[in-house]
């Protein structure tokens, strides 16, 4: 280019020493178009300076040369400044300046001098109005768009491959119809590859197959255009079939474009979509050339289906080889150690994120975010998370998702984080954050946050979606306020499967199982079906109800509609009929599952703990070990369960080691409770004294007390009792408990300071109830409530069995005597 640069002077030097004969100027003009790439604004100042000299300036298409090469160094001011010093302009004048403007993405700019060349009477070509289309693009504009579609029109330029080709881009990009595309593209005189490509994308993105098919067939008969890599990608993108994908792949092999990058990359990309990684695999060895892009796509492949381990190896591999890993390829890689749960390999790929400038890179940081909330390290991924420079809303996300995990006080951290979100300019809270927010509000402690969440919604444009709605379900749900989980799932319009699964899990987890049956009736009803989410709830709610004869209806539905290969369903039919007192078909239940995971052992264990068959849990516990399962904190609650109802203290006592020491689990409170009861029921009084203080929950003192009165140990039922009193002062099972001791020890005045200390607080028991189904209808009978619409015949029943009672045991004392 230098010696180029230096001929071109030269000729110059030679031009402007001379008298600037007009024999020059024609060869001038056409070295400055063929060679002349000025580097700086400087070199164009030069060769303008020295063509005003000559005044071979004023010949038009030299000036429209020099104003070229303005426009191409970005000085629009100098460029501005010739255009409107020119003499003369003609088309290419106009034509060149526009052009620059919508190349340097001054749309308005652009739209605005077109308008000046309508107005000095200029006729527009079909270069002006390919660029005055692209301006229309940029801004959107569709209404100047079809004005300017009429004015081409009008010239008789529709059918030139210019102005044609960016029309067609155009109806694409802004006016989403293919039909006006098609129209376009249908009547141009001359397409070239790139058009017919542009077609095929278009409607390949609506996933029109058949029409992406027929585009490509008469591609390559009517105008002779092989597909190409761009045609295969863009057919990949409206596969819906593994089939259809090998077809393609097929066809890829045919025309020799299988080793292309673009193309392989594709096929690597569809593969892991379809869980055929084996495939993806094989495509990427048979790649000689692989870039940055590949490597991302078959990490992503094996990270999305479950295999991070791999996804981890195959970076490592790609940063052996040389590649400088991209944006793709950190995100995804840790997004597979977050899936596996490895920090140690995720804090090495983060310094290569720093060594390769990525740190503070947003798409990038989004994913170290999640990595480190998953694994615990909230102040690291805060602290990252503060180093982003220009967060976007995926990256606050992350941050809220992060502390919405942490358990206790989450919605406290959540709620800070998302109020600065809203005071961030240029940044919104949008679906994805509300419902990750409305996620950390789970107990009742954080109801008011929630409230006020739900508040913002109802303001806001999100209201109407269903997925929000679904969000606000569950949030009143885990928050236990039952009516208004309720009433946010009558103001849902448009209710799915998901809308109807929470409602009814609304009333399940909150104890209310009759009216969860009542509303997968209506469900039913109309014409949603049962899911593997909504079908074990309520089986669940049978489970609490006994109602046998409805948790074997619902069996049924387990083979019907499919699920007979889910483990969780499984898991609840096995638990109903454990917990229905049904323990043969329970274990017929679980001997019909394929795959037994975790879940399933639990119920079986849980339904054998609940029945006092120690033994057979102990065992199944050894079957789960055997088969190189993992224990999980609710087989170890089963199995103390279990050793709790047999007395078996030992057992008890090694179990709640070995979930610590061998599985590093810790102990929640209902584990203590299960040690302190075992403890209790074998009259090892102190040493269960001893455990509590560990966790100090209200379950484990009650249980304890109870235990206390069983043994008559006062002492220490004093000292639990007021524990209990103390962190559940509202809970009634303290004072009546402590109260029956007093009893039974002949301390009536302490017994009725204690009862009536209940009634001044506000203290009242729960009273008893019970229930039974009668032609399919649940009825419910409370203590001391007579509200049931048929109770007057309940109570004639009632003394009728009264009576004869009676009179069967006079008769048989008579007979005795």
């Amino acid at each position: 280019m230098r010696p180029l640069r230096r001929s071109m002077v030269g000729f110059l030097n030679r031009a402007f020493l001379g008298d600037a004969d007009t024999k020059f100027i024609e060869p001038l003009s056409l070295l400055l178009r063929k060679h002349s790439k000025p580097k700086s604004i400087r070199e164009c100042k030069q060769i303008h300076a020295k063509l005003l000299i000559s005044e071979a300036i004023s010949e038009i298409y030299i000036a429209n040369t020099v104003l070229s090469f303005y426009s191409k160094c970005g000085d629009f001011y100098n460029a501005r400044l010739m255009f409107d010093q020119m003499p003369h302009k003609n088309v290419v004048t106009w034509t060149s300046m526009i052009s620059a403007l919508v190349h340097h993405g001054f749309y308005l700019q652009a739209l605005n001098l077109f308008k000046e060349m309508l107005q000095s009477g200029a006729i527009p070509n079909q270069f002006t109005f390919s660029v005055v289309v692209r301006a229309c693009i940029g801004t959107a504009s569709l209404d100047l768009g079809l004005q300017v579609h009429g004015f081409i029109i009008r010239l008789g330029l529709e059918r030139d491959e210019f102005a044609g080709s960016s029309l067609v881009d155009m109806y694409f990009k802004i006016h989403r119809s293919l039909e006006d595309a098609s129209c376009v593209f249908s009547g141009l005189f001359w397409r070239d590859s790139v058009l017919w490509n542009v077609m095929i994308s278009g409607f390949s993105q609506i996933g029109d197959v058949s029409e992406v098919l027929r585009l490509i067939s008469d591609m390559w008969v009517l105008d002779g255009f092989k597909p190409n890599d761009f045609t295969i990608t863009s057919l990949l993108k409206c596969c819906f079939l593994l089939r259809e994908v090998q077809q393609i792949h097929g066809l890829a092999l045919k025309i020799g474009t299988d080793g292309d990058v673009v193309v392989g990359s594709a096929l690597v990309d569809v593969y892991g979509k379809h869980g055929k990684m084996e495939l993806g695999q094989k495509v990427l060895d048979s790649m000689e050339l692989k870039d940055s892009f590949v490597w991302s796509s078959i990490i992503s492949g094996y990270a999305r289906n479950g295999n991070g381990d791999k996804a981890v190896s195959l970076f490592r591999d790609m940063c052996r080889q040389g590649l400088k890993p991209d944006q793709h390829a950190f995100s995804r890689t840790l997004r597979a150690c977050a899936e596996i749960g490895v920090l140690e390999t995720g804090v090495q790929v983060h310094s290569q994120m720093i060594k390769n400038g990525y740190h503070s890179d947003c798409f990038v940081a989004s994913p170290l975010i999640t990595l480190y909330s998953h694994c615990n390290e909230i102040c690291e991924a805060h602290k990252l998370f503060r180093r982003i420079v220009d967060k976007d809303i995926v990256a606050w996300n992350s941050m809220i998702l992060g502390y919405a995990q942490m358990g206790e006080e989450s919605s406290c951290h959540c709620i800070k984080i998302f109020r600065e979100l809203c005071r961030t300019p240029g940044l919104k809270p949008d679906g994805a954050t509300l419902i990750v927010v409305l996620k950390s509000c789970r107990s009742h402690a954080d109801l008011i946050t929630g409230i006020q969440i739900h508040t913002m919604i109802k303001k806001s444009s999100l209201s109407c979606e269903t997925l929000i709605g679904n969000a606000v379900i569950n949030m009143y749900s885990k928050c236990g306020d039952v009516d208004d989980a309720y009433q946010a799932f009558i103001d849902i319009v448009h209710r799915d499967e998901i809308s109807w699964s929470s409602v009814i899990g609304n009333y399940q987890h909150n104890g209310f199982e009759l009216e969860a049956l009542s509303l997968c009736k209506e469900m039913l009803a109309e014409g949603f079906r049962l899911t593997s989410f909504s079908l074990p709830l309520c089986i669940a709610a049978c489970s609490e109800l006994a109602a046998i004869d409805v948790g074997k209806q619902f069996h049924s539905f387990v083979f019907k509609l499919g699920f007979d290969g889910d483990v969780y369903v499984g898991s609840s039919v096995i638990d109903m009929y454990a917990k229905c007192g049904f323990m043969e078909e329970s274990k017929k239940a679980f001997e019909e599952q394929e795959a037994p995971n975790t879940a399933t052992f639990n119920a079986l264990i849980s339904g054998f703990a609940q029945h006092g068959n120690a033994l057979q849990a102990i065992e199944l516990f050894k079957q789960i070990e055997k088969m190189s399962l993992v224990p999980n904190q609710i087989t170890f609650l089963a199995a103390l369960s279990a050793c709790g109802h047999a007395g078996l203290v030992e057992e008890s006592l090694f179990f709640f080691d070995l979930m610590q020491n061998k599985y590093n689990i810790k102990p929640e409170s209902e584990h203590y409770s299960c040690l302190v009861d075992v403890l209790g029921r074998a009259g090892r009084l102190e040493e269960a004294y001893q455990i509590i203080p560990n966790d100090g929950n209200v379950q484990a003192w009650r249980t304890l007390l109870s235990a206390c009165r069983n043994y008559d140990n006062a002492e220490i039922a004093r000292k639990s009792a007021r524990k209990l009193m103390e962190l559940d002062p509202s809970d009634h099972a303290s004072y009546v408990l402590l109260s029956n001791l007093y009893s039974g020890e002949g301390k009536w005045e302490q017994a009725f300071e204690l009862r009536q200390r209940m009634v001044e607080i506000g203290v009242k028991k729960d009273p008893g109830s019970s229930w039974l189904i009668f032609r399919d209808q649940v009825h419910e009978f409370l203590v001391g409530n007579f509200s049931h619409h048929d109770m007057m015949e309940i109570l004639g029943e009632l003394s009728i069995l009264n009576k004869h009672v009676n009179s069967t045991a006079s008769w048989h004392v008579s007979v005795e005597c």
